[in-house]
């Protein structure tokens, strides 16, 4: 045994060696070099109290992800009531421009293609100009930056409610649009596998996709960017129930300062008398971006992958 002992207090002080030769390479990442277990955490008590704080703080349901979307395949951080469904109201947009963008890029549209809208027939009012011709560019715009429905029922009613729900469907979600004067219902997990796939046609060298990434920057209404202090690519949504109560949801791509790049899906349902909050999401953002330092922090600085952005 003392042979055996020995050569492996050899390897041991090797190892710590070649560690310090290289102060960017931990010992941990040259012990388990090969091994492709995927790294684990859990969030701190001092964090999970504040979570719990914000909770309590508001009569609302809540629920939400943090994903780290560096690799090929979406990891879930940490998450909170993820399975379970809220209105999607319009953070569904965001999936129908990644929808228009690849029939643009099959050459089936393009941005300067018009497109008839007679208000008349639609179930949304809040368009502001009268019927006519409007270019895919402009709806898609409208329907982004300022998150217009009019526009949204435009480009819905044009490819078809039963084909856009079958590409939500190829992208692994379950989430279905069953009207075309409501939005629908979602999960966060199905919502962030939606943005997972988003995320990587905008950074795919597709025709469109710098163009998708650009309309989703330029948002304009976001509490997940507002409470991180920080751009991201998003898209937010919500609605008022007769003033008495309300939904509301964000979905947000973030670079942070540590080099990291995560996503997170935020929902919300108010029973209380009162229109919901926003201040809800901003707080729950602010904290999850600490949550996500935490996470990256944990993980040996050889194995951190950084996402495109």
């Amino acid at each position: 045994m003392k042979p055996v002992r020995k050569l492996l207090c050899v390897l041991l002080s090797v190892l710590v060696l070649a560690a310090s030769a290289f102060p960017s390479v931990h010992a941990a990442c040259l012990l388990n070099r090969g091994t492709h277990k995927e790294h684990e955490y859990t969030i701190s008590k001092k964090l999970q109290s504040e979570l719990n704080k914000i909770y309590d703080r508001y009569d609302f349901s809540i629920a939400w992800g943090l994903y780290d979307i560096s690799g090929k395949t979406l990891k879930e951080v940490a998450s909170y009531h993820a399975g379970q469904k809220f209105q999607s109201n319009c953070t569904i947009k965001a999936m129908m421009l990644l929808y228009i963008c690849k029939q643009m890029d099959a050459g089936k549209l393009s941005l300067d293609t018009k497109l008839k809208v007679n208000l008349s027939q639609l179930s949304y009012d809040d368009f502001g100009s009268g019927s006519g011709k409007y270019t895919v560019q402009y709806l898609l715009k409208r329907m982004i930056h300022i998150s217009n429905n009019t526009s949204y029922e435009v480009l819905l009613r044009y490819v078809g409610r039963d084909k856009f729900n079958a590409f939500i469907k190829s992208l692994g979600s379950g989430t279905v649009v069953e009207s075309y004067n409501y939005m629908g219902e979602c999960t966060t997990k199905d919502r962030a596998t939606e943005w997972f796939a988003l995320y990587h046609y905008c950074h795919s060298g597709a025709k469109h996709a710098s163009y998708a990434w650009d309309v989703l920057c330029k948002a304009r209404s976001s509490p997940i960017r507002d409470g991180i202090g920080r751009p991201a690519a998003h898209k937010s949504g919500w609605y008022y129930s007769s003033g008495s109560s309300g939904t509301a949801g964000d979905c947000a791509v973030v670079q942070t300062e540590n080099g990291g790049c995560y996503l997170m899906i935020i929902f919300t349902k108010n029973h209380a008398s009162g229109r919901y909050s926003m201040d809800l999401i901003e707080e729950l953002a602010a904290t999850l971006d600490r949550v996500w330092d935490e996470y990256y922090l944990s993980i040996p600085r050889c194995r951190r992958k950084k996402a495109a952005f």
